[in-house]
């Protein structure tokens, strides 16, 4: 798993700013979070990145 150092701690940092995304996160079995992770290398701004972070609940539905 190659993906960005920054994107992955800023991931973390709006994770835990977030309480419904880090519930939905954290529900994940290791596959679903492994393609969330692989899913941070197409992100090329931290707004993009934030505003997937705010959207991880509706992966659920």
């Amino acid at each position: 798993m190659d993906i960005d150092t920054n994107a992955a701690v800023t991931f973390g940092e709006l994770l835990q700013k977030d309480p419904r995304a880090s519930a939905f996160y954290d529900s994940c079995t290791p596959e679903q979070r492994q393609a969330i992770l692989l899913q941070l290398g197409q992100m090329t701004s931290q707004s993009q990145l934030r505003a997937f972070v705010e959207d991880l609940p509706s992966f659920a539905t």
